[in-house]
C-alpha cells in the first residue's frame, strides 16, 4: 500500500522516521549502548522487512535524530549532556547525548553503518549539532563541552560517520539545520 500511496502522491521517496527524539530504535540494532538501553527493537522480521523494501526501486531515506535522545541518556549518564542539576533538558524537556563526547558519537556513527546495510539510500541526520534552544547557560562546560571546539567536535563526528559508511559509498548522508545551528 505504500507504493500505491506514494505514486498517487506522486512522491518519488520515502523518508522512514528511524529514531526518534524519544531515542527509540525502529529496528533491530546490535550496538551495545541500545541494547543496554532498552531502546533497540526487538523483532528481526522488521530488519528483514526492510532490507526487502530497500532492495525495490523506491529511494528510500532513513531520519536519525541524532543527539536529542531522551532515553540513553537517562540509561547512561556517562555519554549525557550534564547541568548541575543533573542531564540537562532542552525546551521540550528531553535529555540529550552530549555531541562531543567520543562514546555518543561512536553510537551514532554505528547506528548510521547498521541503517547502511539495512539498504537505505540516504541517511538524513537530525539534531546532529549542539543544542541551540532552551537554557543553554545551564549545561556544564568541562573538557567534552568546551565553550569553543564545538566545531571540531561535529567534524570528528561527522568524520566518523563516513569511515563508518566506507564500505557503503552509495549512502548519502543528510543533515537538518537551522540558521542558529549553521552559525
Amino acid at each position: 500500500t505504500a507504493v500505491g500511496s506514494m505514486e498517487e502522491a506522486g512522491a518519488n521517496a520515502l523518508i522512514l522516521q528511524m529514531k526518534g527524539r524519544e531515542g527509540q530504535l525502529n529496528w533491530v540494532s546490535q550496538q551495545p549502548l541500545a541494547v543496554a538501553a532498552g531502546v533497540s527493537g526487538q523483532d528481526q522480521s522488521v530488519n528483514d522487512a526492510l532490507t526487502a523494501w530497500n532492495q525495490g526501486e523506491v529511494y528510500t531515506v532513513a531520519r536519525l535524530c541524532c543527539f536529542r535522545d531522551n532515553t540513553l541518556p537517562y540509561q547512561n549518564n556517562a555519554v549525557a549532556l550534564r547541568a548541575s542539576y543533573g542531564n540537562w533538558r532542552d525546551e521540550l524537556g528531553l535529555r540529550w547525548l552530549d555531541p562531543a563526547k567520543a562514546e555518543g558519537q561512536a553510537y551514532v556513527a554505528g547506528l548510521c553503518g547498521e541503517l547502511a546495510a539495512l539498504g537505505f539510500d540516504e541517511i538524513l541526520l537530525d539534531n546532529w549539532a549542539f543544542p541551540t534552544d532552551g537554557e543553554l547557560g545551564w549545561i556544564k562546560a568541562d573538557a567534552n563541552y568546551p565553550a569553543d571546539g564545538r566545531t571540531a567536535a561535529l567534524e570528528v563526528f561527522l568524520e566518523e560517520v563516513r569511515a563508518g559508511l566506507a564500505e557503503f559509498p552509495e549512502v548519502k548522508v543528510s543533515l537538518v539545520t537551522t540558521a542558529s545551528a549553521a552559525a
